[in-house]
């Protein structure tokens, strides 16, 4: 089943931790993790914060960020405060603009740092709308078949260089791209978003397949043309020393999130677009974090069953999309294609591969016979 295209009323109204989005739950924020990189005490307290302010289950978003939801608006100062001191916040004024996702690899967390450094250090770039996405990946990279608008991608070093800032690096967008030394790609693709930003005509451009093609063709001086290939999201389980665990519907719980902190690892966890966490350092901690309700193997129906938020969170709705997939787990194809469960037709939190669409389902039948069906083209 395909989803009509997203009706758009006005400016974006993507959330912040500074700008809530009232739903019939509650106020609802998004707390930006740039390339999805959070410290496991993070995590914990962002789950407890979570459980004393609304609804205790933290939601991984398609983005590689963290949603709390069920709040009281307006949201409590203490909360704010709570959330700027674990040091989420750093610019009040770049609150919906730090959109960064990263293929979950330790080799490109400098440049991670580098673009969000880069990007808070220009007042400018605070005006980029909420859904505007700027990616890091490796050659072929998963995050490469997410639906961002530039993209880094980092080349392999040269034999005998291992710093972070040897090398070069690509500089992809609308198709084309430009080779630039490593070091100034954080840059080079800031300069990109600016580009797009003085074409940028109203509020309703979002993105840059937004802009016309005389919008477009500026963005990247010099570039050539280029195509995109990356494979699917990394499957659950351990991948060398590490372990890809996947939050079923996107919801941590607070006993996923106190198993996650529990795991003491050298480096940050790894929140991935696929609502998966990467623990680097993990792969022999497998069984705890599936005794925590995370899923660690990859013939699981949740790796390829997604649903929106539904009723009674989303006043849009009478359909309880999340207790229906819940419901149609057991009879989903581990080995089908993938289907997502929406009460209406924005598609809220559909994920970017090819994918069956179940529209307001009123029973486990629906769910399955969708799945079935022709599916969506990639987003």
């Amino acid at each position: 089943m395909s989803t009509p295209p997203q009706r758009r009323s006005g400016a974006d109204r993507c959330p912040g931790l500074l700008a809530p989005f009232v739903s019939a739950d509650g106020a609802m924020v998004r707390l930006r993790l740039p390339g999805g990189r959070v410290e496991p005490r993070v995590l914990t307290e962002i789950s407890s914060l979570a459980a004393r302010s609304g609804n205790p289950d933290v939601t991984l978003t398609s983005r590689g960020s963290l949603q709390l939801r069920g709040l009281p608006d307006p949201l409590p100062r203490e909360l704010v405060a709570a959330i700027d001191r674990l040091g989420l916040v750093p610019s009040g004024e770049h609150d919906k603009a730090r959109n960064i996702v990263a293929d979950p690899r330790p080799g490109l967390d400098h440049l991670v740092r580098e673009l969000d450094r880069a990007l808070l250090a220009d007042p400018g770039l605070a005006g980029l709308p909420g859904r505007f996405l700027l990616a890091v990946a490796a050659p072929g990279g998963p995050v490469l078949a997410e639906p961002w608008d530039v993209a880094i991608v980092a080349d392999p070093l040269p034999e005998g260089q291992n710093s972070s800032l040897d090398g070069t690096a690509r500089i992809l967008v609308d198709g084309r791209a430009a080779t630039v030394a490593r070091e100034e790609a954080p840059e080079a693709a800031l300069d990109v978003a600016r580009r797009f930003l003085a074409a940028r005509t109203d509020e309703r451009t979002w993105n840059v397949r937004d802009l016309p093609e005389t919008g477009r063709s500026g963005l990247l001086p010099g570039g050539a043309p280029f195509a995109v290939g990356a494979p699917g999201p990394p499957v659950p389980g351990p991948v060398g020393e590490d372990l890809v665990a996947l939050v079923p519907l996107g919801l941590l719980t607070p006993t996923m999130a106190a198993a996650l902190g529990a795991v003491h690892v050298n480096a940050p966890l790894r929140i991935t677009p696929w609502r998966s966490v990467v623990v680097g350092g993990g792969a022999d901690r497998a069984e705890e974090l599936a005794d925590a309700g995370l899923v660690t193997t990859p013939d699981a129906p949740w790796t390829v069953l997604t649903a929106c938020a539904g009723a009674p969170s989303c006043g849009r709705t009478a359909t309880p999309t999340r207790e229906l997939a819940r419901a149609a787990a057991p009879f989903v194809d581990p080995a089908g294609p993938p289907v997502h469960v929406i009460g209406c037709d924005r598609s809220c939190g559909h994920p970017a591969r090819s994918h069956a669409t179940a529209l307001n389902p009123t029973s486990v039948a629906d769910i399955v016979a969708a799945q079935r069906s022709p599916l969506e083209e990639d987003a």
